[in-house]
């Protein structure tokens, strides 16, 4: 049985996400390596691909659940450019970005978002 918190969380995409080929990505930056293309070139190009992946798959997600709104968090977040860059592409797509500024965007969220839970149903058990 799902609790109220779970209720309220489901959002169905079903058949939205097909999935990302990252095949030729990752054969152009090969060919970048081959061609002795600067480093840093080469990780700008691997970071703004990403940030439009995001986007591009956020846009399909809120075409179909008529949502905008996005939260950029997780381990991955604690890249800044990354961060930068993906919230940069996402509000140029008209998305409200939703980012961690007092909790820690790893694990030690995680943490706090279950003794969050946790004690929201501890109180719903009580009433």
């Amino acid at each position: 049985m799902l609790t109220k918190v779970e209720r309220l969380a489901r959002i169905s995409v079903r058949g939205v996400v097909q999935g990302v080929g990252f095949r030729p990505f990752i054969y152009r930056l090969a060919q970048d390596v081959r061609n002795q293309i600067p480093v840093p070139v080469i990780s700008l190009k691997f970071h703004n691909t990403v940030a439009q992946i995001i986007a591009e798959m956020c846009k399909l997600i809120a075409r179909e659940s008529g949502i905008n709104q996005v939260a950029l968090s997780g381990g991955v977040f604690q890249n800044r450019l990354l961060l930068k860059l993906a919230t940069s592409a996402l509000q140029r797509e008209g998305f409200s970005v939703l980012t961690h500024h007092l909790v820690p965007a790893n694990d030690g969220g995680i943490s706090l978002g279950q003794a969050v839970i946790a004690n929201f149903n501890q109180e719903e058990a009580v009433k």
